[in-house]
């Protein structure tokens, strides 16, 4: 098993270049896909580690960026975003906007969460974070 199955989380970008050279398909397409899936199907981006949030000694941080709490699907749990990514995924899936690599540069996904949303949208789980088992 490759040390890329042990990490947890990966950025945005990161996904969409590991998955795009895994399917032979455009980075465009990709990114596009996962916003749809963060927008529409309840996948979790996240700009802050919610474990940050809960932290009870203050640790958290925002460093001056506005915030927004987002929700995909009615009861589920709230994910903090920047508002800017959560604005920039929302043109992309809505008004058809190229995704911008620089606008979802420190967003991530945790890994659990993408293999939630995969196997909920019946999707291959990809080999680049997956072992073949």
């Amino acid at each position: 098993m490759s040390a890329r199955h042990h990490v947890e989380s990966y950025r945005f970008w990161d996904i969409v270049k590991l998955w795009s050279r895994e399917e032979l398909e455009a980075e465009e397409i990709i990114a596009r896909a996962l916003a749809k899936g963060v927008v529409q199907d309840g996948l979790q981006l996240h700009s802050v580690d919610p474990r940050w949030v809960n932290a009870k000694d203050g640790s958290l941080e925002f460093r001056g960026y506005p915030y927004v709490g987002y929700v995909a699907r009615p009861g589920a749990v709230p994910v903090v975003l920047k508002a800017e990514s959560l604005e920039h995924l929302l043109s992309i899936v809505r008004r058809g906007r190229p995704p911008s690599r620089r606008k979802l540069t420190d967003d991530f996904i945790f890994r659990n969460e993408f293999r939630r949303w995969l196997l909920e949208t019946k999707q291959p789980l990809p080999t680049f974070w997956f072992s073949q088992s």
